[in-house]
């Protein structure tokens, strides 16, 4: 048995280079508390609390190991995507979808006392992510918004140690630290190569080796039947490195190219101001009886870390200097304006305990979008959610299964009518006078399992 269980911890491990989360935060760790919302900061009964709150590790009687795995399927759609110059259409209006592939997001923790004081656990997960990919990236007419962007991601991968300590019967503190590895990139097409008949595509592909955060908690029964939680997560400096690249390009084009005195296609490139941001999560657990938990969350995101997101090529040369209209002695490829914004989520979950085998649970949380109207754009597509939640857990001896899923939907469209500065900036310069109006839906499905051995 535990050959298999250690087996199976490898095997996560091995595959934690393909975790992704969805969007801009994470919509679960841990199919139980995914299935109530992640409103889990007061509850933190199972080794994930290593993340909602470690301070919940002092409730684990005994060394148990939980695994599983999430699937997130976006769906979003770009609505009459039309881009102007001097109030003349140059571009659109088209329809078009994304193509991302299924994303797919392991989870694994451990957790044991070690004595009646003091528990320990650890945990591998994604705390942030996104990856979209967009359709028809080589057709301008089918697709005009590729020239922002037609595959983008930001992910952050992190395994957590952490300590709780049981102060007394109503109070624990716990303390992990975060140690991450998080990926970044973009791929566009030129819009300014393509008025000089070059299809290519600009890839930016980078990678932080490794960061670090700590999560703090604090759980306190105020009486049997109310349980308090509080939780920090702290920011994550970030140094982003990688390369921005030509790609795509044909015989022809390269000879065009070189006219320009351009004969070199990849760069190396660093990715400034874009740290993950530091979070508060605050719960409260109501258990009216034995078999019923209810409990209400409140997540702040610090967001307004996130000013500016800047791509610098540190080996520039005149020609892609020129290219890019760079002035010169400049090294910066390009400059992007974020100014988002912090966000408050609400997270509400409910606990039905129908006997000693099932457990059934549901959720709810509404996620507001730290993206403003003037810098959204295609490499950000994020608008305000709401998301609905639905688990069973099954009990049979030492093992547990909890299954989620999860139903995302977009508030209303998402819609900019020229005031996006990032999209404008992709077909020209402030000077060109170009607007870019568009409107975005979306829907996410979520699946989710977690298999648990309680020694």
């Amino acid at each position: 048995m535990r050959k298999l269980i250690f087996s199976l911890l490898i095997m996560i491990f091995v595959c934690s280079s393909t975790v992704y989360a969805n969007n801009v935060d994470t919509f679960g760790i841990g199919s139980k508390a995914t299935s109530m919302g992640g409103a889990f900061s007061a509850y933190a009964d199972d080794p994930f609390a290593v993340y909602y709150n470690p301070a919940g590790l002092t409730q684990i009687k005994n060394m148990t190991v939980s695994a599983g795995t999430a699937l997130m399927d976006p769906n979003l759609k770009a609505k009459d995507y039309t881009v102007e110059q001097n109030h003349t259409v140059i571009m659109g209006p088209a329809d078009f979808e994304d193509e991302s592939d299924l994303l797919v997001v392991p989870h694994i923790g451990y957790a044991m006392p070690i004595n009646s004081k003091l528990s320990m656990g650890v945990a591998l997960y994604a705390p942030f992510g996104l990856h979209l990919k967009w359709d028809d990236t080589n057709d301008p007419v089918a697709n005009p918004g590729a020239y922002n962007s037609y595959e983008s991601w930001y992910t952050r991968t992190v395994i957590t140690p952490a300590l709780a300590y049981k102060l007394n019967d109503k109070l624990s503190l716990g303390l992990g630290v975060s140690i991450g590895k998080s990926e970044a990139g973009t791929y566009i097409n030129s819009y300014s190569l393509y008025k000089k008949g070059i299809t290519a595509s600009i890839e930016g592909d980078m990678s932080d080796d490794i960061n670090y955060s700590w999560n703090a908690g604090v759980m306190y029964n105020l009486t049997d039947q109310v349980t308090m939680g509080l939780t920090y997560r702290s920011r994550a400096d970030t140094e982003f490195e990688g390369d921005f690249k030509l790609t795509n390009l044909s015989d022809a084009e390269k000879a065009t190219l070189a006219q320009a005195g351009i004969t070199k296609y990849s760069y190396k490139a660093e990715l400034d101001d874009v740290d993950h941001p530091e979070q508060v999560q605050v719960g409260i657990k109501y258990s009216p009886t034995e078999k019923i938990n209810i409990e209400a969350d409140l997540v702040w995101t610090r967001w307004s870390i996130v000013e500016d997101q800047t791509v610098v090529i540190t080996d520039p040369d005149a020609a892609i200097k020129n290219l890019l209209h760079v002035e010169p002695g400049a090294v910066t490829a390009d400059k992007f304006s974020r100014n988002w914004e912090d966000t408050r989520q609400v997270k509400v979950g409910f606990e039905y305990i129908i006997n000693d085998m099932f457990t059934a649970r549901c959720g709810y949380f509404y996620d507001p979008s730290p993206i403003p109207d003037d810098t959204f754009d295609i490499v950000w597509a994020d608008a305000d959610k709401k998301t609905y939640s639905v688990g069973l857990g099954v009990n049979h001896g030492r093992w547990t299964v909890d299954g989620s899923f999860q139903y995302t939907v977009t508030e209303m469209d998402r819609s900019v009518g020229g005031e996006s500065t990032n999209l404008n900036k992709s077909y020209g310069e402030e000077s060109d006078n170009i607007a870019v109006s568009a409107a975005a839906e979306g829907k996410i499905y979520g699946y989710s399992m977690t298999v648990s051995y309680d020694f």
